[in-house]
């Protein structure tokens, strides 16, 4: 019976899971247990590793009253926790002078930031003792040793809590998208990888294997032989395809043919941060070039210049099946993608010892980097807590610190997982149902509930591309000209060769075998193409050989393939032309789909009049005010006399309303636990309310962090709407409906949202911006809907008016354009993104949670590696622009472990002191990439722009030379991946 097996199973599975996440090898946490014993041995037991900061420093003032006779009065220009310091070493530098270690490093228990680092909050250890005891661990010995007794005990365990793990995301799917193509053939799914399982499902079914048989065949996915460790595919008997990527927001893919699957790969792969995640489901040893192969990423630089011309040749070379239980397939690639990563990252002190020796230990991150890399325990991905699920990025999963509560946060997902599988509402009224059934009651509830009717069995929501029928030419070229990078552009053959052009003369005759039609000369290959020579490379994973570009040869990025043809003459491969269907192709570049028009809102009595606008563009507060006055300008008059008509009827018209505002009920505020992942934070407030409204400092980083790293989930929640403000429904709308609809914002908006920026200083990086916060929400189809007008916004009275006038004004029309817009379009989920002083009720004036009967969740941000800690919010006391104390409180709060700290100084060569070290600079509306190079001197190289691209010129960086960026932040995000470190100015 439910109540009889339901509890015990579910119980036991959940403490499989505690056991088996306390004891997964986790290289942050076996560091900061090597920290901790350090502590120990110097008499600091109390003290907690990860508060204990490594700071190396320019300058040093002898101090009489510190530990190590030095202070520092300077900001540090590098810092490092105790784990993290434990992970990374010290670097070859340091080994070799340190005695300079005495005096320009020290251990303290502030981070970066501080006035002084002296007697006040040192920690008397000696970073020479420190370097010393490293020398005298192995951590990779004691890493691999943790390793191997982990899949002694829990092999079969993890292998049963990845099983729990894949049933829940089938059930989610078949709860959330009861008419998707994946719903209607779960039954496939069930029965190719769990057999005829009832639900709820028994500890015991969860423990039997599966065979693969019947008209499903199990397979693996593989790149050019690069064969994916936790990815199944399952082919079907119609000849369509399902992927289970384990550790996604959506795990779950269906795909009616080859092309839409190969579009998939590099959907996923068209960012830095999408491909680093994609990445992470291949062995460390498969990515990078190395014993005569190009390596994965390579190889899918070489599959973006097939993306039209459906040459799928590189995916699935192998079409590897699998003859065993598919979950028995995923535990033991699991654990030999352990092993492998070990091997491939960690180097025991002996290995240490004689690079060190030889000159081979590089600086800061080169020994131990690439395990950085899978710092998060990969293997997780499988059993519930993948980086993804957890609302991390790659960022925070490498940087991130190793505490309690990020351990309980993984016990919480895999939890999270198997309350799932146990819980399933569409299932309650049916114990002991075949699980193979539940496709069908998931279908039946859902047209019960919004009275659809079951979808048609074999029709897929992904063969609709919202383009329209007929596409022009012309619309076709601007579209490649926006989305497609050049070097991936339709082209002719010579158009397409005139960049690899070279000016050898070859005097070699044409080899044999593989090496037909070409040439060797002067350790080079080159191929004769209409009597030109080329620079070609083989590559081994694809038997072919590509057009290399003479400056760059060993990048793939801008290659072009060729071909032998039947007279034995070298050709390129075609590019696509510009066909039909073109438009619907270009989404794997990131061109959303054509969404349909959404109806006008009515106005608000507030906007200023169309005719007026252009007056008021740039008008400045000196003329809003009186100060300033353009008598020649007499329309402009005008317009500004009419502004503040209508801005003194809206303040009017909100204290009216406040002053008499019934507001809706309020939502019950959940408990959330501190250490809760972002996928179970949304879950649970958007059940108890269909409105959030998150409050931040609008220079804030941490509240558009958990917007753009969620934006996918929330969207799966049915979140369809963000509400923003500071864009205006009389100045923004219509340029914010064009962006909303095809991903291309106008000049106008463009240059708005980079004063937004600047004016703001977010992200120095570009990451976590109000830019990026529209790009992530358009992506995701997450409609953008401004809530401000220029009679709420422009807040400058030439005679002082209420210190909330602006809280009153805006609140008031945000509340009139939500209540309109969920009228006019449709009630929905939403989420908007306000100042914390208009998210819940400030100094009597009634916030939008209130107004909306929604709630609010302030964010706060917090040193970076600080982990991400929800609760109820205390409130915070701040000085306003006047100076004066106010007390900002909402429902909830999240404090956001992202802010770094700016140094002083704008003086590059003072700025940038370790090789690898760059920052930024904006000269004369042009930006510079300056760096310490590794002979220790600055380069400065200016970043170029190509219509929405970005890139620079670098032959002597590979992997970053006239690629090309659709952001800065990307660009930030591949030199880090280099190993370089961003210094803010």
């Amino acid at each position: 019976m439910l109540t009889d097996t339901l509890p015990g199973d579910q119980q036991m599975l959940m403490t499989l899971a505690a056991h088996l996440t306390a004891d997964c090898p986790d290289m942050r946490e076996l560091a900061r247990e090597v920290a901790q014993q350090l502590l120990a041995r110097h008499d600091l037991k109390a003290l907690e590793p990860d508060n204990v900061y490594l700071h190396r420093f320019h300058t040093a003032v002898s101090s009489p009253r510190t530990f190590n006779g030095w202070q520092h009065l300077d900001q540090p220009y590098e810092s490092l926790t105790l784990p993290q310091l434990v992970m990374h070493r010290f670097d070859a530098q340091a080994q070799d002078n340190a005695d300079v270690l005495s005096y320009l490093a020290g251990f303290y228990s502030d981070g970066p930031g501080k006035d002084a680092y002296d007697e006040r909050n040192e920690v008397r250890l000696e970073a020479r003792d420190v370097l010393d005891y490293f020398w005298s661990i192995d951590f990779a010995t004691a890493f691999k040793t943790r390793m191997t007794s982990f899949w002694a005990e829990h092999s079969e365990n993890f292998r049963t809590l990845a099983k729990a793990n894949f049933m829940s995301k089938l059930l989610e799917v078949c709860a959330q998208e009861p008419s998707s193509a994946l719903a209607r053939h779960a039954q496939d799914i069930a029965d190719a990888l769990v057999g005829k399982t009832t639900w709820p499902p028994s500890l015991e079914a969860l423990q039997q294997r599966v065979l693969p048989g019947g008209a499903t065949r199990v397979c693996a996915l593989d790149i050019g032989g690069y064969v994916a460790t936790d990815i199944l595919r399952l082919q079907l008997a119609n000849g369509s395809q399902l992927i289970y990527m384990p550790g996604d927001v959506d795990c779950l893919h269906y795909f009616p043919n080859n092309q839409a699957l190969f579009w998939w790969v590099l959907s996923h792969c068209t960012y830095v941060e999408n491909r680093t995640r994609f990445l992470a489901h291949f062995s460390l040893d498969d990515r990078e070039e190395a014993d005569g192969k190009v390596g994965l990423n390579n190889l899918i630089d070489l599959l973006f210049h097939g993306w039209g011309n459906h040459d799928y040749s590189g995916l699935n070379t192998l079409d590897l099946a699998i003859e065993e239980d598919g979950f028995d397939w995923l535990r033991n690639k699991a654990r030999q993608r352990m092993i492998d990563d070990a091997h491939f990252s960690l180097r025991s002190n002996a290995d240490l010892r004689r690079q060190l020796w030889i000159g081979y230990l590089k600086a800061g991150l080169q020994v131990f980097g690439p395990m950085a890399a899978v710092s998060w325990p990969v293997a997780l991905a499988l059993v519930g807590a993948g980086i993804a699920e957890m609302g991390l990025n790659i960022y925070q999963a490498i940087h991130g610190h190793t505490t309690r509560e990020r351990k309980a946060g993984i016990t919480g997902a895999i939890f999270a997982a198997i309350e799932t599988l146990f819980n399933a509402t569409f299932l309650l009224s049916a114990p002991g149902k075949p699980l193979t059934d539940f496709a069908d009651a998931a279908q039946a509830s859902a047209a019960t509930e919004e009275g659809l009717a079951p979808a048609p069995a074999e029709e897929s929501a992904q063969e609709h591309s919202g383009e329209p029928d007929e596409e022009s030419a012309s619309e076709v070229a601007d579209a490649i000209e926006t989305w497609v990078p050049q070097p991936f552009r339709p082209t002719g053959s010579w158009d397409a060769l005139r960049p690899f052009e070279t000016n050898v003369v070859l005097g070699s005759k044409p080899g044999t075998g593989f090496l037909e039609g070409i040439h060797m000369q002067d350790g080079q290959f080159y191929a004769l193409i209409d009597d030109m020579p080329y620079q070609v490379r083989f590559v081994p994973e694809l038997q072919s050989w590509t057009v290399v570009a003479p400056d760059n040869p060993f990048s793939f990025y801008k290659s072009l393939p060729i071909r032998l043809d039947a007279a034995g003459q070298w050709r390129p491969v075609e590019r696509l032309g510009l066909n039909g269907g073109m438009l619907s192709s270009l989404k794997i570049w990131g061109r959303p789909s054509a969404s349909a028009s959404v109806p006008p809102l009515p106005g608000t009595p507030y906007e200023i009049p169309a005719d007026l606008r252009a007056s008021l563009t740039d008008v400045s507060d000196d003329e809003i005010t009186g100060a300033r006055a353009f008598l020649d300008a007499p329309d402009r008059q005008a317009a500004i006399a009419r502004f503040r008509q209508l801005r003194d009827q809206l303040a009017a018209d909100a204290d009216a309303f406040m002053a008499t505002v019934q507001t809706p009920p309020r939502p019950q505020i959940p408990e959330i636990p501190a250490n809760a992942s972002s996928k179970t934070v949304f879950k649970t407030l958007y059940q108890n309310t269909n409105g959030l409204v998150i409050g931040e400092a609008h220079s804030g980083l941490g509240s558009k962090r958990l917007l753009i790293d969620n934006m996918r989930l929330l969207r799966k929640l049915k979140v369809n709407t963000l509400y923003m403000e500071h864009f205006t429904t009389d100045f923004q709308q219509a340029d914010i409906d064009t962006f909303n609809r095809t991903g291309v914002m106008p000049q106008e908006l463009d240059r708005y949202v980079e004063g937004q920026d600047v004016g703001h200083r977010t992200d120095a990086e570009g990451r976590y911006t109000f830019r990026q916060v529209l790009v992530s929400a358009q992506k995701n189809g997450v409609r953008i809907q401004p809530i401000d007008c220029m009679a709420s916004y422009r807040q400058a009275w030439a005679t002082p008016v209420s210190d909330v006038a602006r809280q009153r004004m805006m609140n008031f029309h945000a509340h009139l354009i939500i209540e309109a817009d969920q009228a006019a379009r449709g009630s929905g989920k939403w989420i908007a993104l306000v100042g914390s002083t208009h998210a819940n009720t400030f100094h009597g004036v009634t916030g939008l949670a209130e107004t909306e009967g929604a709630l609010g969740l302030r964010v706060e941000d917090r040193p970076i590696g600080e982990p991400d800690a929800y609760s109820t919010d205390p409130g915070v006391d701040a000085l306003d622009d006047d100076g004066a104390l106010r007390h900002v409180q909402s429902d909830l709060r999240l404090r956001a472990g992202v802010l770094t700290t700016r140094p002083p100084s704008a003086d590059f060569e003072s700025l940038l002191v370790r090789p690898g070290d760059y920052a930024i600079e904006r000269t004369n509306g042009q930006e510079y990439l300056i760096n310490r190079s590794r002979d220790s001197t600055l380069r400065r190289t200016l970043i170029k722009r190509e219509g929405r691209f970005y890139y620079v010129e670098r032959p002597d960086w590979p992997a970053i030379h006239e690629r090309r960026f659709q952001n800065l932040a990307e660009l930030h995000a591949r030199l880090r991946l280099r190993g370089m470190q961003h210094i803010a100015p």
